[in-house]
């Protein structure tokens, strides 16, 4: 696939900025852009989702003050491309950079041949997305709060012989070819791990990593209720005391009832959209208590 940017996304006047594709090196640069925004995202974070699909990766650059936008995107095969962080720093906004980024990593998700593609987006990206085709599927909200230990039986951490297992799970599950993205996270994050097991089989697991001084919780996937609870009962007790963010899918009500009753607040709503008349991935709705994260949907 090839992009033709200087006829489709470079400015007018090119010496006042260029889009190109997002590199190792100026990971630095989109962690200072997301912290100057009030966003948790790390260089560790974008070096993540670079190595997953670093082709669908592009920043707008000035030539004197650097990186000013960034935007991500995520492919699983070709089931679902998802178009991920758009960050524009805000004395740059208004300038039609937010649209430019967000055009070249939907038309890289289009030239991939992705079956659907996705994206999560606040009231500021909204309207954005809305005129580039997209539409509101449902929505996912924020949930957060402190750790705390809550009586009940006990799911445990995930073994290192689990792992294949919990990974045909995932895809039974969501239909997502995603193992790489899921060892990524485990690799970095190994005690941030647990899985349920009933009748000596696993029957859900929930995974998390760090951001900063906050964990966020997921993907969370259980086949029943009861299941889910017990994966998110074990993970507060082993970080009581520290914040936690979960991203629960609006149409999950077990999944929101969890989590108002350990304690957990709405925080955040965002809209979780799909371009155009793609149809999402055939998958069970119902077990997916939370999504890997906003990013990657």
């Amino acid at each position: 696939m090839s992009l033709d940017w200087h006829t489709r996304y470079q400015s007018q006047r090119p010496a006042d900025w260029t889009l190109r594709h997002l590199t190792e090196a100026d990971l630095p640069a989109a962690a200072a852009l997301s912290a100057q925004l009030g966003w948790p995202y790390t260089a560790q974070d974008f070096a993540r989702l670079l190595a997953w699909t670093p082709q669908g990766c592009f920043c707008v650059e000035e030539p004197e003050r650097g990186v000013v936008g960034v935007v991500t995107t995520t492919l699983y095969g070709r089931v679902l491309g998802w178009l991920g962080l758009l960050i524009v720093a805000e004395d740059r906004r208004g300038r039609g950079l937010g649209r430019r980024l967000a055009r070249a990593a939907l038309d890289f998700l289009i030239a991939a041949e992705a079956d659907c593609i996705m994206a999560h987006a606040n009231d500021a990206a909204r309207a954005l997305y809305r005129a580039l085709g997209f539409r509101v599927r449902d929505r996912v909200e924020r949930w957060e709060g402190r750790a705390s230990t809550y009586l009940g039986p006990r799911a445990r951490r995930l073994r290192p012989a689990e792992i294949e297992v919990v990974l045909a799970l995932d895809e039974e599950l969501t239909q997502l070819p995603r193992a790489h993205m899921l060892r990524h996270l485990l690799v970095e994050f190994p005690k941030l791990a647990w899985v349920d097991i009933q009748r000596e089989q696993i029957e859900g697991y929930l995974l998390g990593r760090q951001l900063g001084r906050t964990v966020h919780l997921g993907p969370w996937l259980s086949w029943s209720a009861a299941g889910a609870e017990r994966l998110l009962r074990t993970a507060l007790e082993q970080l009581q005391g520290q914040h936690v963010v979960l991203h629960i899918p609006s149409y999950n009500g077990r999944g929101l009832i969890l989590a108002d009753n350990h304690n957990l607040r709405r925080t955040v709503t965002v809209a979780r959209m799909v371009y155009g008349n793609m149809r999402p991935p055939t998958a069970q709705p119902l077990t997916e208590l939370a999504p890997l994260s906003l990013a990657t949907g």
